[in-house]
């Protein structure tokens, strides 16, 4: 085989090869992961077929976390910034094209998972219910008048739940 048969088939060769890296780009078949640091925060997830997928977005948290929740509620921030940011500007590469419609997507679809932690009104006592409590039991125990008298006392204008 002659040089110029050689370089023609290699030529031919890469340029199969390029066309086929491009359209396995503009498919995005594969699973792709992302870490992209965003206020401090480290957000992990991955996308494939130009889509978020909703379940890797800060899966280096467990999902009953404080943590987990924050960095969800980052994580819709991130892409809510990101789609503004590739929607006002304008260019003719098909990346662009794919990333915002994938940002844009993610901004309006993913929700976030918004954990609160509180502590409902019956765990807050106030010292005159912890007192009255002791006392309701005292007069339990002990029967007498003194104790009784006691615990009314005490017990007055506590409202009962």
């Amino acid at each position: 085989m002659s040089a110029a048969a050689i370089a023609l088939s290699a030529y031919l060769t890469a340029l199969g090869e390029s066309i086929q890296d491009e359209n396995q780009q503009r498919l995005a078949l594969n699973e792709t992961a992302l870490n992209i640091e965003f206020h401090g925060a480290q957000i992990l997830f991955s996308h494939q077929q130009w889509h978020i997928l909703d379940n890797t977005v800060c899966y280096q948290h467990d999902r009953n976390s404080p943590a987990y929740s924050d960095c969800t509620i980052q994580a819709k921030s991130l892409f809510n910034q990101i789609c503004s940011a590739l929607s006002n500007r304008a260019t003719s590469y098909w990346h662009h094209q794919k990333y915002k419609e994938m940002y844009c997507d993610a901004a309006v679809n993913f929700q976030p998972m918004v954990a609160t932690i509180s502590y409902g009104e019956s765990t807050q006592m106030s010292a005159q219910e912890k007192k009255c409590n002791q006392l309701i039991l005292k007069a339990l125990v002990n029967k007498d008048e003194a104790s009784i008298k006691e615990k009314n006392e005490a017990c007055k204008g506590i409202s009962k739940k």
